[in-house]
Protein backbone atom coordinates (compact mmCIF):
# COMPACT_ATOMS: atom_id res chain seq x y z
CA UNK A 1 0.00 0.00 0.00
CA UNK A 2 1.19 2.96 -0.92
CA UNK A 3 1.62 6.42 1.16
CA UNK A 4 -1.64 7.83 -0.16
CA UNK A 5 -3.35 5.08 0.01
CA UNK A 6 -2.67 4.33 3.85
CA UNK A 7 -3.02 8.30 4.78
CA UNK A 8 -6.75 7.70 3.04
CA UNK A 9 -7.67 4.71 4.69
CA UNK A 10 -6.28 5.78 8.04
CA UNK A 11 -8.20 9.10 7.78
CA UNK A 12 -11.39 6.88 7.23
CA UNK A 13 -10.79 4.64 9.78
CA UNK A 14 -10.79 7.73 12.20
CA UNK A 15 -13.75 9.04 10.96
CA UNK A 16 -15.81 6.04 11.52
CA UNK A 17 -14.47 5.46 15.20
CA UNK A 18 -15.01 8.97 15.82
CA UNK A 19 -18.58 8.36 14.76
CA UNK A 20 -19.16 5.41 16.83
CA UNK A 21 -17.15 7.30 19.64
CA UNK A 22 -20.02 10.15 19.55
CA UNK A 23 -23.00 7.84 19.10
CA UNK A 24 -22.18 6.01 22.58
CA UNK A 25 -20.36 8.54 24.42
CA UNK A 26 -23.21 11.33 23.56
CA UNK A 27 -26.13 9.55 22.11
CA UNK A 28 -27.50 10.86 18.40
CA UNK A 29 -28.34 14.97 18.93
CA UNK A 30 -29.33 16.72 16.43
CA UNK A 31 -26.25 17.73 14.97
CA UNK A 32 -25.36 14.51 14.46
CA UNK A 33 -28.42 13.17 12.99
CA UNK A 34 -28.62 16.26 10.55
CA UNK A 35 -25.16 15.49 9.35
CA UNK A 36 -26.24 11.68 8.92
CA UNK A 37 -29.07 12.94 6.45
CA UNK A 38 -27.29 15.54 4.79
CA UNK A 39 -24.08 13.98 4.24
CA UNK A 40 -25.30 10.44 3.04
CA UNK A 41 -22.78 8.64 5.28
CA UNK A 42 -24.91 5.02 5.81
CA UNK A 43 -25.95 5.61 2.21
CA UNK A 44 -21.89 5.55 1.00
CA UNK A 45 -20.10 3.32 3.69
CA UNK A 46 -21.71 0.26 2.10
CA UNK A 47 -20.54 0.86 -1.03
CA UNK A 48 -17.11 0.97 -0.26
CA UNK A 49 -16.69 -1.73 2.53
CA UNK A 50 -17.88 -5.20 2.13
CA UNK A 51 -19.33 -6.65 5.01
CA UNK A 52 -23.02 -7.73 4.80
CA UNK A 53 -23.41 -7.00 8.62
CA UNK A 54 -22.20 -3.57 8.19
CA UNK A 55 -24.11 -2.88 5.29
CA UNK A 56 -27.65 -4.24 6.66
CA UNK A 57 -27.01 -1.93 9.90
CA UNK A 58 -26.37 0.71 7.90
CA UNK A 59 -29.74 0.23 5.57
CA UNK A 60 -31.76 0.01 9.14
CA UNK A 61 -30.81 3.48 10.08
CA UNK A 62 -30.81 5.27 6.73
CA UNK A 63 -34.29 4.02 6.34
CA UNK A 64 -35.56 5.10 9.78
CA UNK A 65 -33.46 8.68 9.19
CA UNK A 66 -35.27 9.16 5.83
CA UNK A 67 -38.30 8.18 7.38
CA UNK A 68 -38.82 10.17 10.18
CA UNK A 69 -37.06 13.70 8.18
CA UNK A 70 -40.12 15.47 8.55
CA UNK A 71 -40.10 15.03 12.05
CA UNK A 72 -36.79 15.58 13.04
CA UNK A 73 -37.45 16.42 16.46
CA UNK A 74 -39.69 13.62 18.14
CA UNK A 75 -37.47 11.27 16.54
CA UNK A 76 -34.91 12.41 18.17
CA UNK A 77 -36.25 13.04 21.24
CA UNK A 78 -37.42 9.02 20.64
CA UNK A 79 -34.04 7.90 19.86
CA UNK A 80 -32.39 10.22 23.10
CA UNK A 81 -34.88 8.40 25.24
CA UNK A 82 -34.11 4.59 23.40
CA UNK A 83 -30.07 5.55 24.28
CA UNK A 84 -31.34 6.63 27.58
CA UNK A 85 -33.27 2.99 28.61
CA UNK A 86 -30.11 1.08 26.79
CA UNK A 87 -26.66 3.28 27.93
CA UNK A 88 -27.49 5.34 30.67
CA UNK A 89 -30.48 4.81 32.99
CA UNK A 90 -32.01 5.50 35.40
CA UNK A 91 -32.70 2.27 36.78
CA UNK A 92 -31.91 -1.27 34.92
CA UNK A 93 -29.60 -0.81 31.95
CA UNK A 94 -30.44 -3.04 29.03
CA UNK A 95 -27.03 -2.28 27.32
CA UNK A 96 -24.62 -1.47 29.96
CA UNK A 97 -21.77 0.08 27.48
CA UNK A 98 -18.40 -0.92 29.90
CA UNK A 99 -16.39 -3.71 29.11
CA UNK A 100 -15.82 -4.80 32.56
CA UNK A 101 -19.71 -5.82 32.98
CA UNK A 102 -19.54 -8.26 30.39
CA UNK A 103 -16.30 -9.66 31.00
CA UNK A 104 -16.25 -9.74 35.03
CA UNK A 105 -17.84 -13.19 36.77
CA UNK A 106 -19.39 -10.43 39.17
CA UNK A 107 -20.61 -7.64 36.32
CA UNK A 108 -19.22 -4.87 38.05
CA UNK A 109 -17.69 -1.71 36.76
CA UNK A 110 -14.40 -0.68 37.74
CA UNK A 111 -12.91 -3.98 37.68
CA UNK A 112 -9.65 -5.92 36.68
CA UNK A 113 -10.65 -5.60 32.63
CA UNK A 114 -10.79 -1.10 33.62
CA UNK A 115 -7.85 -1.04 35.44
CA UNK A 116 -6.32 -2.78 32.11
CA UNK A 117 -7.65 -0.45 29.58
CA UNK A 118 -6.53 2.07 31.55
CA UNK A 119 -3.01 0.96 31.61
CA UNK A 120 -3.03 0.60 27.92
CA UNK A 121 -4.19 3.96 27.38
CA UNK A 122 -0.96 4.92 29.63
CA UNK A 123 1.00 2.32 27.70
CA UNK A 124 0.55 5.14 24.40
CA UNK A 125 0.93 8.27 26.63
CA UNK A 126 -2.69 8.58 27.41
CA UNK A 127 -5.20 9.03 30.38
CA UNK A 128 -9.49 9.26 29.82
CA UNK A 129 -10.35 12.56 30.07
CA UNK A 130 -12.96 11.34 32.31
CA UNK A 131 -10.94 9.10 34.72
CA UNK A 132 -12.49 8.32 37.85
CA UNK A 133 -15.96 9.76 36.43
CA UNK A 134 -16.54 7.46 33.93
CA UNK A 135 -14.73 4.28 33.59
CA UNK A 136 -12.31 4.20 31.28
CA UNK A 137 -13.29 0.96 29.91
CA UNK A 138 -16.71 2.87 28.66
CA UNK A 139 -17.54 1.43 24.98
CA UNK A 140 -17.37 5.23 23.61
CA UNK A 141 -14.00 6.04 25.62
CA UNK A 142 -12.51 2.84 23.35
CA UNK A 143 -13.65 3.73 20.23
CA UNK A 144 -12.21 7.35 20.68
CA UNK A 145 -8.79 5.61 21.77
CA UNK A 146 -8.73 3.88 18.39
CA UNK A 147 -9.65 7.41 16.42
CA UNK A 148 -6.21 8.57 18.00
CA UNK A 149 -4.34 5.85 17.44
CA UNK A 150 -5.44 5.59 13.72
CA UNK A 151 -4.71 9.82 13.81
CA UNK A 152 -1.27 9.02 15.15
CA UNK A 153 -0.36 6.85 12.59
CA UNK A 154 -1.68 8.93 10.42
CA UNK A 155 0.49 12.03 11.54
CA UNK A 156 3.81 9.57 11.15
CA UNK A 157 2.78 8.48 7.90
CA UNK A 158 2.75 12.09 6.86
CA UNK A 159 6.34 13.35 8.58
CA UNK A 160 7.80 10.12 6.84
CA UNK A 161 8.09 8.31 10.55
CA UNK A 162 7.54 4.69 11.85
CA UNK A 163 3.67 3.91 12.45
CA UNK A 164 3.99 0.42 12.96
CA UNK A 165 3.44 0.85 16.94
CA UNK A 166 0.43 2.70 16.44
CA UNK A 167 -1.26 -0.22 14.06
CA UNK A 168 0.08 -2.95 16.10
CA UNK A 169 -1.64 -1.15 19.29
CA UNK A 170 -4.73 -1.40 17.39
CA UNK A 171 -4.72 -4.88 16.65
CA UNK A 172 -3.92 -5.78 20.07
CA UNK A 173 -6.43 -3.53 21.58
CA UNK A 174 -9.09 -5.19 19.34
CA UNK A 175 -7.78 -8.55 20.06
CA UNK A 176 -7.91 -8.11 23.47
CA UNK A 177 -10.66 -6.01 24.54
CA UNK A 178 -13.19 -5.09 21.66
CA UNK A 179 -13.73 -8.35 19.99
CA UNK A 180 -14.08 -9.44 23.63
CA UNK A 181 -17.26 -8.20 24.87
CA UNK A 182 -18.64 -5.81 21.64
CA UNK A 183 -20.57 -9.07 20.29
CA UNK A 184 -22.43 -9.66 23.22
CA UNK A 185 -23.28 -6.15 23.96
CA UNK A 186 -24.79 -5.58 20.59
CA UNK A 187 -26.55 -8.69 20.95
CA UNK A 188 -28.22 -7.09 24.12
CA UNK A 189 -28.86 -3.35 22.11
CA UNK A 190 -30.70 -5.50 19.28
CA UNK A 191 -32.62 -7.18 21.38
CA UNK A 192 -33.89 -4.41 23.42
CA UNK A 193 -33.68 -1.30 21.71
CA UNK A 194 -37.04 -0.13 20.47
CA UNK A 195 -35.51 2.04 17.11
CA UNK A 196 -34.18 1.15 14.33
CA UNK A 197 -31.53 3.44 14.15
CA UNK A 198 -30.28 1.76 17.55
CA UNK A 199 -30.83 -2.19 15.89
CA UNK A 200 -28.87 -0.94 12.78
CA UNK A 201 -26.06 0.34 14.94
CA UNK A 202 -25.53 -3.04 16.48
CA UNK A 203 -25.52 -4.40 13.38
CA UNK A 204 -22.96 -2.02 12.04
CA UNK A 205 -20.41 -1.90 15.09
CA UNK A 206 -20.28 -5.57 14.54
CA UNK A 207 -19.60 -5.63 10.95
CA UNK A 208 -17.22 -3.26 11.05
CA UNK A 209 -14.89 -4.27 14.02
CA UNK A 210 -14.82 -7.25 11.94
CA UNK A 211 -13.95 -5.70 8.62
CA UNK A 212 -11.22 -2.99 10.27
CA UNK A 213 -9.70 -6.25 12.34
CA UNK A 214 -9.27 -8.26 8.64
CA UNK A 215 -7.55 -4.84 7.10
CA UNK A 216 -5.56 -4.12 9.88
CA UNK A 217 -3.94 -7.55 9.70
CA UNK A 218 -3.58 -7.22 5.85
CA UNK A 219 -1.88 -3.77 5.98
CA UNK A 220 0.49 -4.52 8.75
CA UNK A 221 1.55 -7.63 6.47
CA UNK A 222 1.81 -5.36 4.11
CA UNK A 223 3.47 -1.93 4.54
CA UNK A 224 4.64 -2.58 8.10
CA UNK A 225 6.47 -5.39 6.99
CA UNK A 226 7.65 -3.61 4.08
CA UNK A 227 9.22 -0.84 6.36
CA UNK A 228 11.19 -3.26 8.62
CA UNK A 229 12.95 -5.01 5.41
Amino acid sequence: MDKELLLEWLQGRELIYRFLARLYQEGPGKELLSALVEEQLLVELPASIDNPMLATGCRQMQAELTARAGDMEAYQQELQEDYNRLFVGPGHLEAPPWESVYRSKEHLLFGEETLAVREFYRSFGLESKKKNREPDDHLGLEMEFMAWLSRTAAAKVQAGEEATEFLQGQQRFLKEHLEQWVPALCSDIQKAARTEFFRGLALFTRGWLQVDAAELEAVLEDFCGGEKS
